[in-house]
């Protein structure tokens, strides 16, 4: 996905386009790249960076309607033009939601085969009727987060069982070798922490021979969230702060009750810029109060967005 920038106030379009022909980033589309919203709020793992392991209770739950969901699916679809990506997952566990192949079909039908279609998962629900329904839903890409190789770490890391998880990835992967499809992609994700670092390059061997693309990721510490600091790797102590997030320049976040975050990484959902239940997509991510927001980001004023004061 392109980089972009915010444009100025007041800046006009032929300002705009000298400033991306000379910095190489796009100033911010009048839609979103890429759309992501979680239609339930729940997640079956308890990963050890993670919110809904340590903070269970500060987070709001709810369960999107239908109505709502057709509603976000088919303004996507009228902008499919410019949109890249839909993915009906936030920071929830998709496949809780036995509505998600058809929702994730819908979306193909809607946006057409040029806007991809993607999901992060733990896996732990991928049972082979599960996996049938979403390679035939048209899903373009999986992404699978494997955080421990063993099953005292992924324990550990997840909570989960490691057995299961691995066998349910094999019935994915059989499955879709068997049906002759290229489609979705698969993509094995592992957050870097001090519990796992140790076994990441047989991670990477045994996905290599898989045939399988393997990704490590960086630890975020969720918005200034103090309960990753002890398992941060060596590596990434040192980085500073994010201060030069683009995130909501091109992404848009959306929960179960149709509410538009500022971020992912605000899982207390404690930046609200607008609800598009009530209103649309477009109309909240045009409004005077987001952009607003945003001009004070790069301005390092944080009264109204405290979660970036801290976030790497």
């Amino acid at each position: 996905m392109s980089t972009y920038f915010m444009p100025a106030e007041g800046d006009g379009l032929l300002k705009n386009i000298l400033a991306w022909v000379r910095g190489g980033k796009m100033p911010r589309p009048s839609f979103p790249r890429a759309v992501e919203f979680q239609t339930l709020s729940t997640c079956n793992a308890r990963c050890v960076f993670c919110c809904h392991r340590h903070s269970p209770k500060d987070i709001p739950h709810g369960r999107m309607e239908d109505a709502l969901i057709r509603k976000i699916i088919a303004e996507c679809g009228r902008h499919r033009l410019v949109l890249g990506r839909v993915s009906p997952y936030l920071t929830n566990e998709p496949l809780l939601d036995r509505r998600m192949p058809d929702i994730i079909r819908a979306i193909r039908k809607a946006c057409g085969p040029f806007v991809k279609t993607k999901i992060n998962t733990n896996a732990s629900l991928l049972t082979g009727e599960m996996s049938e329904r979403l390679i035939n839903s048209g899903l373009s890409h999986i992404w699978i987060s494997v955080n421990g190789y063993s099953p005292e770490s992924y324990a550990e890391s997840m909570g989960l069982d490691f057995a299961t998880t691995m066998r349910n990835i094999d019935i994915f992967l059989d499955m879709k070798k068997s049906l002759r499809r290229r489609r979705p992609k698969v993509v094995i994700s592992t957050v870097r922490t001090k519990l796992v670092e140790h076994e990441l390059e047989k991670a990477g061997d045994y996905w290599a021979k898989r045939n399988v693309v393997f990704k490590i990721q960086y630890l975020d510490n969720r918005a200034g969230d103090a309960a990753v600091n002890g398992i941060v790797s060596a590596e990434q102590e040192q980085g500073g702060f994010k201060r030069d997030c683009d995130l909501f320049l091109k992404q848009a976040y959306i929960v179960e009750n149709g509410d538009m975050i500022i971020c992912c990484h605000d899982w207390r959902q404690s930046v609200v810029v607008g609800n598009v239940a009530s209103t649309s997509i477009a109309e909240v991510w045009n409004s005077s109060y987001f952009k607003g927001l945003i001009h004070e980001y790069c301005a390092e004023k944080f009264a109204n967005i405290e979660i970036c004061r801290t976030c790497r």
